[in-house]
Formats: C-alpha cells, structure tokens, sequence
C-alpha cells in the first residue's frame, strides 16, 4: 500500500492475530482484497484449509480505495459465471449478517447530450427537459459544453468496501482459514506442492501448498510471469464535505443513486451515508508498470485530480462553492479486450490468476473467488473467456 495515494473514506475492521504462515497448507490465496477473501470464505465454507496471505494489510489495494458502486456482469458485459454478481454477493452479506449498507436499487447510467440554448448562455446546468427514465428527479448537469444527463437505469448499487471486507475476512476465519498480513508472497516455485517464498518483518519463510489462487490484480506480475499483458493504472476520486438534504435534493442526488457516464469523459460518482458526494475520474499511469510509485500530489495523478475537481465544480451552481477534503487513489489493472484475466497459469496449472477487472471488480471480485474455489474443489471448469490466450 503506497502512503502517497490519499486516504479512502473506509475503514478495514478487523483484528488479526500476528501469526506466521504455516509451512504447508491446502490452499494459499495471494493477496487480500475482495478477490482473494472472496476464495478464502469459498474454499473454507467447503472445508478446505486456506492461508491467505497479505503483503500490506486487508484493503490496501483496489478493494481498499474503490468507489464501492456494486455493478452486475463485467467491463465487458455478461460472461459465463459472471452474469450473477449482485446475488452472488447479496446471499453472502445476508447469511454471514454482513452490515455492509448493500443498497441495490439501481445505478444510473449517464450520457452527454449537446447543451440546451439555455444552459449555454447561462453557462449554468438547464432545467430538465426531454424525457428522462428517471421522471425528473434525477442529475442534470452541465458538463463542459455539454449536458450530463440520466438515459437508463441499470441493475447494481453501492456499498461499504470497508465493511464488506472485515465482513469476508471475519467471515473466512470464522470457517477455519487463516489470514496473514505483511506477508508478501515473492516468488513461487513450480512443484508438488508449490513453494512459495514469503518475507515477512525482515525474515525468509517458505509455505508449500498444493493450490495457490493468485489476487494481485494491479500487482499480479511481480510474482509470476504472464503470457498476457496486464497494465495497471491509479484510479482517482475525490468526496466532498458532508452536505445537507435540501443540497443533495436541488443537486439531482435526491434518490440517492450512484452514476457512471456510458460515453466521454468518463465520470463516476456516489453518496455516502454522511452526505459527502463522491466523484472520479482520470488514470494516472507509470511507464514500468510500477503503481506504487505515483502519489496523487504529483505528476500526472496530481494534474487529473485537479481537473476532476475544476469539472465537479462546474456541474451545478452549488456544487462550485462545495469544499472538497478527501481525495485518493487506487489501483486498477487492464488488459486487451479488457475481459477479466481467471484462468490456470499454463506453466503451473495448480496456480490460478484472478485480475485484470478493468475497474468493474466489487461485485465481480466476489465472485471471481468463488469460481476459482469451484474449480480447486473440482466442481466446475473455469469459465473459457479468462484465459490467457488472446
């Protein structure tokens, strides 16, 4: 987790005991975050004996620092598996009690249109006008030179990233995984069983396992080769102070909806439970690949950050006096078609590489994990569009 990529507005709660790893275990899963937690809950709830292993802490990657806007399908639409997210998610956060505020009533999908004669001479957001799926009350904003509007409401809704973690992590260890952060997973070793070369506090451990669910996502190559490109990115937010009722009412984010732009420039946004309203865009990308290198006050992260703000501000006329005091970022990862990558590693098919979710991962995280246990348990292949092959 890199210290230069702001603070998100969650907070990871939970208590873990400061064990080492253990030198052999059924199943290591890399990486902490939704992905990864999501396989450990999976393979534990069958019965399997799981280890996951954290380099930072729970969270500190793209589970940690997303938007938390739950979203069905994934950044390429439905595929085989994936086509079932939100009650995926929805069945695990009821029956472990996750209190999570899982809000799925919808998410609206926006789209820009060429600004009205009025909303250009006044250079201000226009009153609603055309037919709009969300009957009048939904955002209508200027967006540049033009109108960011609502054109359809989709399946998915928002949640608490940080409370949805503790709640699989807790969860997980609940059902007899273990979970072990500051533990970084520096190579692994082709065999029966896989080695696994772990440092933690300034010393060497090695942990043998017979499966190994890779959940690095940004970071996936700095432990294993792929035969497929993976380029990671820094995706940027920022959240406003807390606003009142009547602000949010007059702003268009009365129903409480969270919103994604269908066309360009991109734009995402959300409320929180204390009225604070979130916003991002914008990537911030290092020429080696090396996320944790950028900060979000410099270079190019610091430049996208300070437009999102200058564009939030021109949205609505109260919106440009609303003081912003958090911003952050997170890492994401794509790949060409940008299909999510899960799939066995070809040199080491008891490895599999989960990632690559193009920034689409909360609900898909989830369940990404689930099928990765499926297919450790034997139960079902992995679905064909994960492969490396492309």
């Amino acid at each position: 987790m890199s210290r230069e990529w702001g603070s998100p507005p969650w907070r990871v709660d939970v208590a873990l005991r400061a064990d080492v790893p253990p030198a052999r275990v059924d199943v290591a899963v890399v990486g902490g975050g939704l992905t990864g937690l999501g396989a450990a809950y999976a393979l534990a709830d069958r019965g399997v004996g799981v280890a996951v292993l954290e380099a930072a802490v729970i969270g500190a990657g793209a589970s940690g620092r997303t938007g938390a806007i739950v979203l069905e399908h994934t950044a390429v639409g439905p595929l085989d598996g994936m086509n079932d997210c939100l009650t995926h998610l929805t069945r695990i956060v009821e029956r472990e009690g996750i209190a999570c505020d899982l809000d799925l009533r919808g998410c609206w999908e926006t789209s820009h249109r060429p600004a009205s004669a009025r909303a250009s001479a006044s250079g201000s957001a226009a009153a609603p006008t055309g037919d709009r799926v969300d009957g009048g009350n939904g955002l209508h904003w200027r967006d540049g030179d033009a109108e960011l509007v609502v054109s359809e409401v989709v399946p998915g809704g928002t949640l608490d990233a940080g409370a949805l973690l503790a709640g699989l992590a807790h969860a997980a260890l609940d059902r007899g995984a273990t979970i072990h952060e500051h533990s970084e997973v520096a190579t692994i070793s082709p065999g029966t069983p896989l080695r696994l070369g772990v440092r933690r506090n300034g010393r060497e451990h090695v942990v043998e396992a017979t499966h190994v669910v890779l959940a690095l996502n940004a970071y996936t190559a700095t432990v294993l080769p792929l035969a497929v490109e993976i380029v990671p990115s820094l995706t940027l937010a920022l959240a406003t102070v807390p606003l009142d009722d009547a602000t949010i009412d007059a702003i268009g984010l009365g129903p409480r909806l969270p919103f994604y732009t269908a066309d360009l420039p991109y734009l995402w946004g959300r409320l929180l439970a204390d009225g604070r309203v979130v916003f991002g865009s914008g990537l911030a990308f290092d020429p080696d690949h090396r996320v944790e290198r950028l900060a979000i006050t410099r270079g190019e992260a610091a430049t996208a950050l300070a437009r999102l703000e200058e564009r939030v501000r021109g949205f609505h006329p109260l919106l440009a006096s609303a003081a912003v005091d958090r911003r952050w970022g997170g890492p994401i990862a794509f790949r060409a078609g940008r299909a999510p990558l899960l799939a066995r590693h070809p040199q080491s098919p008891t490895v599999i590489v989960t990632g690559a979710y193009a920034g689409h991962g909360v609900a898909q995280s989830v369940k990404a994990g689930a099928l990765a246990a499926a297919a450790i348990a034997g139960e079902r292949d992995l679905p064909h569009w994960g492969t490396f092959a492309r």
